[in-house]
């Protein structure tokens, strides 16, 4: 009963702890509501339905309404940091949902399939500068000052991450300049290798590089908030895998019905053959209607061979 009990109390601690999705900022147009838990596989579907694209998946989330699907918003800016369960942010107030489930990137590149996007992933540096020229110009990353507690000499995550913070600034201010952002930004940091070099997230260096990451990621949320006359959806996505994996091992197995109710199958050359046939039957049905119309209203005249022999046998009947 105890081990139940432990089991029972793991499992809740895991989705809790998992990570969250806090919307910062969206339009009018669409509204964020309620505290509904979100399975990571439909992070995608949100920010697609945000946009106004078509969504091929159900779920059960029920915390997006779309109010005017007429003016859905012109971009999304979704930052996503990875191995850090939530960042308390002093200024921006943000509706949050927890989630569940695997880590929440493979979603995000599903994201960036389906929608033009920059995708800020600051694992490959030359890769993310080059998708930043591209969506918004060049940018030269200046480092700035470090902590007492994180060593670049030392540590290679440590200037890694300092540089990646650099970036996110640079990211900042040319949203400012430009006063737009791009159909969808996506924006990728990870602080696990921080925490493994360090000891932790208990950390003095960790604790350090979570004030300096939060104070970035504010400064970006404000400067996007402000772009597109805030026609955008501003959001931030934190997730920590390991805890993530543990809500994932004790998620219960669904059973899928037997009978789904699901329409037939068709070949890629069905639409093309019902074509066919239907502008081809238009035709000829018009075509139809046109020579039966022309016959009836035919007027042979008083030469022709209908004319001459009505006339004959009328005159031998007089």
């Amino acid at each position: 009963m105890l081990k139940f009990a432990l089991i029972t109390i793991f499992s809740i601690a895991a989705v809790n702890a998992s990570g969250f999705l806090s919307v910062h900022h969206y339009p009018d147009s669409i509204e964020f509501k309620g505290n509904d838990e979100l399975s990571t596989d439909s992070i995608s579907d949100v920010f697609l339905a945000c946009l106004g694209n078509t969504i091929d998946s159900q779920s059960d989330f029920d915390g997006l309404r779309i109010r005017n699907p007429f003016n859905m918003p012109k971009s999304a800016l979704v930052v996503h940091v990875d191995g850090i369960e939530k960042l308390n942010f002093a200024s921006t107030k943000a509706q949050q949902y927890p989630l569940f489930g695997s880590s929440g990137s493979s979603s995000l590149d599903m994201l960036n399939s389906r929608v033009n996007h920059v995708n800020v992933d600051l694992e490959d540096h030359h890769e993310t500068l080059s998708a930043i020229s591209e969506g918004y110009g060049d940018i030269k990353p200046v480092v700035g000052k470090s902590t007492s507690s994180l060593k670049p000499s030392v540590y290679p995550e440590d200037k890694d991450f300092l540089y990646n913070v650099a970036i996110i600034n640079e990211l900042t201010n040319k949203i400012k300049t430009k006063s737009s952002v791009p159909r969808l930004t996506t924006v990728r940091i990870s602080l696990a290798d921080l925490a493994s070099v360090h000891g932790g997230s208990s950390s003095a260096a960790f604790a350090d590089a979570k004030k300096m990451l939060t104070s970035a990621v504010e400064n970006l949320i404000e400067a996007a908030e402000a772009a597109n006359d805030g026609n955008i959806v501003v959001a931030t996505l934190t997730t920590k895998d390991d805890l993530s994996r543990a809500k994932r091992a004790v998620e219960p197995r669904q059973e899928v019905p037997a009978d789904l109710n699901l329409a037939k199958s068709y070949s890629s050359n069905y639409p093309v053959i019902f074509n066919i046939i239907l502008w081809f039957g238009v035709v000829l049905f018009f075509a139809l209607l046109a020579i039966c119309y022309a016959i009836a209203d035919m007027d042979p005249g008083r030469d022709s061979i209908i004319y001459r022999m009505t006339s004959t046998r009328m005159k031998k009947d007089n």
